[in-house]
């Protein structure tokens, strides 16, 4: 059937936003409206008149709720098919009259998961009635539709405005998707959590939606979507940004710009609401600072590593100004990341037509996310190495120096974005601004990155003085060369987290070379 015309609808939901607006559409169409438990109890406060569940499933509502919708009349009122005759007849022949529309949403399992909710109390919120009725109408979708997402309900109402009181065959076939994926999802929260609570052991259920074929991946001979997480619309993300201009994002602009975001993120939280800005290029931060103004932090990014700044990926943590878009002008930049861009901004940056631009605000959740590495034959599931450290102890016979604490904190946060292993140069300017000015990465041994990257890289900038920088390390020193490497390029303070068997030897090696060192206790290897 192409057209349904909706002239019987139930509602049972637990998230009432829009129901009674929804509710109140349909009955001045004049459609019948039933209704279940706390549902018909909103509808009847609200004025919208509506026929009880019981009188269609003829048994009340008992134990406590558990039973109310499960019923022989009922599931047939939504099963039965309508273009089919000998359905058709059975259904008159027992007084089953059909059902068209099914407004439902599910028990808040997700809400009593988040609050860590005992385990009769979690039990309470396993929807039975509801999957089933949903079930139903998304197998009966030929004659039934089914809406179990409040957002929908505007654009159904216009539909059926628009389409004299029915919904097209497209539509219910897209709400019965929407519907299946639902519990899909729905199932398998309750199944990881009860197989955590009562086995004690995990498993982890994950969907992905909106798949999007990209041009190609990380080499043009690969193929390559891009999807986003489900349930993750509202999480600020690449994957939930606005696109203000720019061609589609390829595979690499992905990974690159999620990057940025969270090295320019990590830096904001330890930036004490100053700017930050963070280039990055092959995943790796080569620009990071932070600024009095966006443009003073872009600049001081830029000059962390102009060379490498060249075809970057650029994240702002603040406003994207007129000021900020006439500096890029005459600079080649891939994409840029900000929370906002100015009118004046826009109309600049329009003039560089191969420049991305999303609109994307830093990330400030300080809950762990689940990060997904595939292996053959399997997956490597942890926690995101989410905030920065907050034990700085000072081992050596020269304290640490309280006024770099600030400045050891922004050098963690820019070292830990770095691929393993990673050595960072960081150093504050009278302005109070902090800038990432060398940085060693990827290497197989934590020496080069010292010697052959951070260093030189330091070293060769205007006006840096080595005795004022602060080295971080991702990982512990596993002998003193690494420090002695660092006396070597005139590095007096350093940050370490520590932990190795021979920390006492790299700690006798910073005093004897007089310098002072800090032990995290916490690594941030990124591989």
């Amino acid at each position: 059937m192409s057209q349904v015309m909706i002239r019987r609808a139930l509602f049972s939901v637990s998230d009432k936003e829009g129901a009674v607006g929804f509710a109140r559409f349909l009955q001045q169409r004049g459609v019948e409206i039933l209704a279940t438990g706390g549902t018909a109890k909103k509808l009847s406060e609200a004025g919208v008149g509506y026929t009880p569940m019981e009188k269609i499933t003829g048994n009340p509502e008992v134990f406590g709720g558990r039973m109310k919708t499960i019923s022989f009349p009922f599931a047939s009122s939504l099963l039965f098919r309508r273009d089919n005759e000998s359905d058709v007849a059975t259904a008159k022949a027992m007084g089953v009259e059909p059902v068209d529309l099914v407004v439902c949403n599910l028990y808040p399992f997700a809400e009593a998961r988040a609050r860590c909710a005992s385990e009769a109390e979690l039990v309470e919120e396993i929807d039975v009635g509801g999957p089933t009725m949903i079930r139903a109408a998304a197998k009966n979708h030929a004659h039934v539709a089914v809406v179990t997402d409040p957002s929908a309900y505007a654009g159904l109402m216009e539909e059926i405005e628009a389409a004299d009181g029915s919904l097209g065959l497209a539509t219910r076939k897209r709400l019965a998707v929407s519907a299946f994926r639902l519990l899909s999802a729905y199932d398998a929260m309750i199944a990881d959590e009860l197989s955590q609570r009562f086995l004690g052991e995990e498993t982890h259920h994950l969907f992905f939606e909106g798949g999007k074929k990209l041009r190609y991946g990380e080499n043009p001979h690969q193929a390559a979507t891009f999807y986003r997480s489900a349930g993750m619309e509202n999480v600020t993300s690449i994957a939930s940004a606005e696109i203000l201009q720019g061609k589609a994002l390829s595979y690499n602009n992905i990974l690159d710009a999620d990057a940025a975001l969270r090295s320019a993120s990590d830096a904001l939280s330890v930036a004490g609401g100053k700017p930050v800005v963070a280039i990055v290029k092959h995943l790796n931060p080569c620009g990071l600072s932070t600024g009095r103004t966006s443009l003073e932090a872009l600049e001081l990014a830029w000059a962390g590593d102009p060379v490498s700044a060249f075809g970057g990926i650029l994240c702002f943590t603040h406003e994207l100004d007129a000021e900020v878009a006439s500096w890029l002008g005459d600079k080649f930049v891939e994409l840029v990341v900000a929370p906002e861009v100015s009118p004046e901004a826009r109309a600049i940056l329009a003039k560089k037509k191969n420049v991305r631009v999303l609109l994307c605000p830093p990330r400030r959740s300080a809950r762990p996310e689940v990060m997904l590495r595939s292996v053959y034959g399997g997956v490597l599931v942890q926690e995101e190495d989410e905030g920065g450290d907050t034990e700085f102890r000072s081992v050596t016979k020269l304290p640490f120096p309280e006024e770099k604490l600030s400045l050891a904190r922004f050098g963690v946060m820019a070292n830990k974005h770095l691929r393993s292993n990673a050595i960072a140069l960081v150093r504050a300017l009278p302005e109070g601004n902090f800038q990432l000015v060398g940085a060693g990465m990827g290497q197989p041994n934590r020496l080069d990155s010292i010697r052959a990257l951070a260093g030189p890289r330091a070293a060769e900038k205007a006006g840096v003085k080595m005795e004022e920088l602060v080295l971080i390390s991702d990982a512990f020193f596993p002998f003193a060369d690494g420090i002695e490497a660092a006396h070597a390029l005139g590095v007096r303070y350093v940050v370490q987290p520590g932990g190795s068997i021979k920390d006492e030897e790299v700690i006798a090696a910073a005093d004897r070379l007089g310098m002072s060192m800090v032990l995290t206790g916490r690594r941030h290897f990124r591989h």
